[in-house]
């Protein structure tokens, strides 16, 4: 292919706007009047024609730093991607590494329970070529939100990974938090959604991220966590969410407002599913993620250069 061919092809045009300009493969397809899967396939294509080559220039101090993280917090592996220049890139960077890690992890026959997130998702555009395993199950961890934007819908993570590896997916077709006790109770008598709950508490594996007791946090900022229930947890100490419920800085969960009722496993349940990839990185998760680590809810860990370092020196 000569340089103007690879200039004009599609594959280059879809790769340039999503790596160069940082745009989302949603984006991506409305410049190029695609469909999303479209997109999906030409930055494949991108990377397998060799147009696109990724380096995330990772040196031996890295590994020896995943190394000291297994070994402080007992994990069975841990993996690192250096700090990025914007969000929207350490997202990325952290999605494909996660999306290597899960493909590691996963086997056939197996069920993966997985939360909503723009990390989350992330992992799973990464996923790309023939999935190596077979006969799987993939479910929701935990409800949604209504007012869903893409990755925090309840079923579009979980949907993508079963459309990678050719497997069902089921959802939790419920919010993430009802107002009263009677109403949670009622949701998860529900056929449909107590059977999707059994399935995640059962699961082989589960891959989720963890949120921040902030205001710019995707709870708080869609307004599922009011400025009086944010008070409210953090007079009890909460320093964020694993699985949307709240927990403290040793990672035990804190009494939530009657007010705040999650759908979804709890976080007993999670302990013992026997595989836990954690995905998460930034300065604002410092805390929670310390504690999902320290409550032994991780046993895989992607996280970044930054973030390492700070859970390393605490």
């Amino acid at each position: 292919m000569n340089e103007f061919d690879r200039r004009s092809s599609e594959p280059a045009r879809a790769a340039w706007l999503y790596y160069a300009e940082e745009l989302t493969q949603s984006q991506v397809a409305d410049k190029l009047g695609v469909s999303r899967s479209t997109v999906i396939r030409l930055l494949r294509r991108a990377k397998e024609s060799g147009l696109v080559q990724i380096s995330l220039g990772v040196s031996s101090e890295t590994f020896a730093t995943e190394r000291d993280l297994e070994d402080k917090y007992g994990l069975k592996k841990a993996r690192i991607v250096p700090v990025a220049e914007t969000e929207e890139m350490q997202r990325r960077w952290l999605g494909q590494v996660a999306g290597e890690a899960l493909i590691e992890m996963v086997k056939s026959n197996s069920t993966v329970a997985v939360s909503w997130g723009r990390t989350m998702l992330a992992m799973a555009d990464s996923l790309t070529g023939e999935a190596p395993t077979s006969n799987m199950q993939i479910v929701a961890l935990i409800g949604g939100l209504h007012n869903a934007s893409r990755g925090t819908n309840p079923y579009e993570v979980a949907e993508q990974l079963g459309k990678y590896f050719g497997a069902p997916a089921r959802a939790l077709y419920a919010p993430v938090y009802v107002k009263n006790a009677a109403t949670a109770e009622g949701l998860r008598g529900d056929s449909g959604l107590s059977e999707a709950l059994d399935l995640a508490r059962n699961a082989d594996l589960v891959a989720f991220s963890v949120g921040a007791l902030s205001d710019e946090a995707t709870m708080l900022s869609l307004g599922y966590v009011n400025p009086e229930e944010r008070d409210f947890l953090a007079a009890r100490g909460a320093v964020g969410d694993i699985a949307c419920r709240w927990v403290d800085s040793n990672g035990t969960e804190v009494e939530m407002p009657d007010t705040i009722h999650p759908i979804g496993i709890s976080l007993r349940s999670l302990r013992k599913i026997p595989d836990r990839l954690a995905v998460a990185g930034g300065p604002d998760k410092i805390d929670v993620l310390r504690a999902s680590l320290v409550g032994g809810y991780v046993t895989h860990l992607v996280t970044d250069e930054a973030s390492a370092a700070t859970l390393l020196s605490s």
